[in-house]
């Protein structure tokens, strides 16, 4: 059998025109013969794009010509290149050389006006989008493996490309800082009341430094959850990205996030993130996240049963423990700590007295004190963690663990040690979040207005 494929062009006040597109062979004995194989379908789709751009670009020079002063002269012809999802469109520009009163002449090329950049959108957005969930490599062997672009398309032009895209969107990041804790109340004129609070959880990891081999820096990830919104990740490098309070404004503006909206904020307590949350949320409710809280205690109950095999005492020291962890289940501080410093007491005693001493009641001591500063620093984010469990509220990070897994950890390869640049790194956040919030196509339509807006034009013509 000999199928053509015909490509029909309607232009206002212009005459249907038909062009022949591809003409190919195929057999109808055997099932591997059945429909366009991955070859076949690269191949109409690449000239098909080529008639279509080609088309486009004769239109809009049509158009174009006539506002040109008629003093206008031919120069030449440049080539011009278009990489495109379905390959890539070589065009021939026309130059003009206009010619003013007074003025010198001036050498004008419509086409460069409606081609701004030699990457269309679509192709950017799909590079980057891949290159959020795969490395870069295997975003450029996908590409190739099935549509038919660039055969030069490689890991290095996807990276470019990302970090292009990336800078894009930060230019184009127009949330204003919040400076007066009101002004997080996005909606103030909302008179309907909140349906629950919205919780936001954030942690911190580590990448190692690419300039500085042999240190690492930190990336700040987390993620909000409203009552009855989809929940949100976000993700910036600590001390690089300056507009990282605006990212999360936006953030929770998408969110709906209501004027009598109540905002819980939870962390590990440590000090980076404490000042994290007062200039990102100052209204918020900050909460020390009971998950590393309580595994401090089971580091510590690890310690004391091995004090047990040499120490009668070592098996009070234990009840000790849970008498103080469960003081401050409840929200006690006062009682937990006197508990937890009569703790220390009785390991520094067992170490001036024991005659047969637990070989490791120095880290054990150790670990003693540091809870206890821990708790200290943090009284004031300790809540009743038993009265917030019976109402079904959040005591933990736990979703904030798994999506510093899920953005960093996963992409940003931590088990190979991969090394990155924070601008790097920054980059990809940026990207990544975008991608894994469902915001990406959005993101592009605020860059190009027309992105995607014929999308709905299309009509089937099969019977």
């Amino acid at each position: 059998m000999k199928f053509t494929i015909s490509l029909s062009i309607e232009a206002s006040g212009e005459p249907l025109q038909t062009m022949p597109v591809l003409a190919f062979d195929k057999e109808c004995q055997d099932v591997a013969n059945i429909g366009l194989s991955l070859p076949e379908s690269k191949q109409l789709l690449e000239a098909l794009q080529a008639q279509i751009v080609q088309q486009q670009a004769n239109c809009f020079l049509a158009q174009a010509l006539p506002k040109l002063p008629t003093s206008r002269v031919l120069k030449d012809y440049r080539p011009l290149t278009l990489r495109t999802l379905f390959g890539t469109v070589r065009l021939r520009s026309p130059r003009f050389t206009v010619f003013q009163l007074l003025d010198k002449p001036q050498t004008v090329s419509p086409l460069r006006s409606l081609l701004t950049q030699r990457t269309t959108p679509e192709m950017l957005y799909l590079e980057t989008k891949w290159a959020a969930s795969l490395s870069y490599s295997q975003t450029a062997t996908l590409l190739k493996d099935v549509l038919p672009v660039d055969k030069k398309l490689n890991a290095a032009t996807i990276r470019n490309h990302l970090g292009q895209v990336a800078r894009q969107v930060d230019s184009h990041l127009s949330v204003a800082p919040l400076t007066n804790p009101a002004d997080l109340l996005v909606c103030q004129s909302a008179v309907t009341e909140a349906e629950g609070p919205l919780v936001m959880g954030v942690d911190g990891g580590y990448l190692r430094d690419w300039s500085q081999k042999k240190t690492c820096f930190e990336v700040i990830v987390g993620k909000s959850v409203p009552a009855e919104q989809p929940a949100k990740c976000f993700g910036f490098v600590q001390g690089y990205d300056q507009q990282a309070k605006q990212r999360i404004s936006e953030l929770l503006n998408q969110q709906g996030l209501q004027g009598n909206q109540r905002v819980v904020f939870l962390s590990d307590g440590a000090a980076n993130l404490r000042q994290l949350q007062s200039y990102l949320t100052p209204n918020a409710q900050h909460i020390l996240d009971w998950f590393h809280l309580s595994m401090r205690f089971t580091v510590l109950q690890q310690y004391l049963q091995g004090l047990t095999k040499v120490d009668a005492d070592g098996e009070k020291m234990q009840k000790r423990l849970e008498s103080a962890k469960w003081h401050l289940w409840h929200g006690n501080t006062t009682k937990g700590l006197e508990l937890i410093h009569d703790l220390d007491w009785d390991a520094d005693l067992h170490r001036q007295e024991a005659t047969t001493k637990y070989d490791k009641i120095k880290p054990l001591i150790r670990y003693i004190s540091e809870l206890e500063s821990y708790i200290r620093q943090n009284t004031h984010l300790i809540v009743d963690y038993s009265e917030r469990y019976r109402y079904g509220e959040v005591i933990s990070t736990g979703f904030v663990e798994s999506t510093v897994n899920y953005v960093v950890a996963k992409w940003f390869t931590k088990k190979q040690q991969m090394q990155w640049s924070k601008s790097g790194a920054h980059q990809m956040l940026v990207v990544r979040t975008k991608v894994l919030n469902d915001d990406w196509e959005g993101e592009f339509k605020k860059q190009y207005p027309q992105f995607r807006a014929d999308s709905g034009a299309v009509i089937s013509m099969a019977a």
